[in-house]
C-alpha cells in the first residue's frame, strides 16, 4: 500500500506503463491522468513533465499525433533539466517526420543530438543520429542521410546496442533502395534481418 500520495502518485504511473506496454491505451491514460492530478497537487513539476511525456507517447499511439504533440511541449516547458529535454525533442521530431514536416524533424533531431553531446549520452545520441539519416533520407537529402546513418551505426556497434544496430541495416538498405544501388540495399536488408 502507498505510504502517502506521492507514493500513490508513482504507483499509478508504474500501472500506466504498464497498460501502455500491453497496448491498453485507454487504461494507460486513466493511470497517468489519476498520477497527473496528484502530482499536480503535490506541485511536483518533474513528475508532471515526466506524465506528460507518458500521455504524449500514448497519444501518439493512438495516432493523435497533435494531442501528442500539445502533451510534449507541455512535458518541455516544466523541464528545467536540459539533459532530460533530448528524448523529448526526439520524440518530437518522430512525431513531425510522420506528418512529412521534415525541416521541423531535423531541427528537433538535432538540438536532441546537441544535448545528448554535451552531456556523454553516447547511446542516446547515436539513436537520435540514425533517426536524423532516416529523416534525411525522407526528405530525399541523400548526402546528409548517409553520414548520419553511417555515424550513427558506428556508434551503436560500440555501445553494442543489436537491436538499433539491425534499424541502423534496415534505414540503410532503405536508403541504398532509394539511390537505386540494389546490391548494397539486398545486403543491408539482409545484415538487419540476420541480426
Amino acid at each position: 500500500y502507498a505510504k502517502s500520495q506521492k507514493d500513490l502518485g508513482y504507483i499509478y504511473n508504474q500501472i500506466g506503463l504498464v497498460y501502455h506496454a500491453k497496448g491498453n491505451y485507454d487504461d494507460a491514460l486513466y493511470y497517468f491522468n489519476r498520477a497527473l492530478n496528484i502530482f499536480i497537487k503535490l506541485n511536483d513539476r518533474k513528475a508532471i513533465a515526466r506524465l506528460y511525456n507518458n500521455i504524449a507517447a500514448v497519444y501518439n499511439n493512438l495516432g493523435d499525433e497533435d494531442k501528442a504533440l500539445e502533451y510534449y511541449q507541455k512535458s518541455l516547458e516544466l523541464t528545467s533539466d536540459e539533459k532530460r529535454k533530448a528524448d523529448t525533442y526526439n520524440n518530437i521530431a518522430l512525431i513531425y517526420g510522420s506528418k512529412g514536416d521534415y525541416n521541423k524533424a531535423i531541427e528537433y533531431l538535432k538540438k536532441a543530438i546537441e544535448i545528448g553531446e554535451k552531456y556523454g549520452q553516447y547511446h542516446d545520441v547515436a539513436i537520435y543520429m540514425l533517426n536524423l539519416g532516416e529523416t534525411y533520407r525522407r526528405a530525399k537529402d541523400y548526402d546528409n542521410a548517409k553520414y548520419y546513418l553511417e555515424e550513427g551505426l558506428k556508434r551503436i556497434q560500440k555501445v553494442g546496442d543489436k537491436y538499433w544496430e539491425a534499424t541502423a541495416y534496415k534505414y540503410l538498405g532503405w536508403y541504398y533502395t532509394d539511390i537505386n544501388n540494389k546490391k548494397l540495399a539486398k545486403e543491408y536488408l539482409l545484415k538487419a534481418y540476420n541480426l
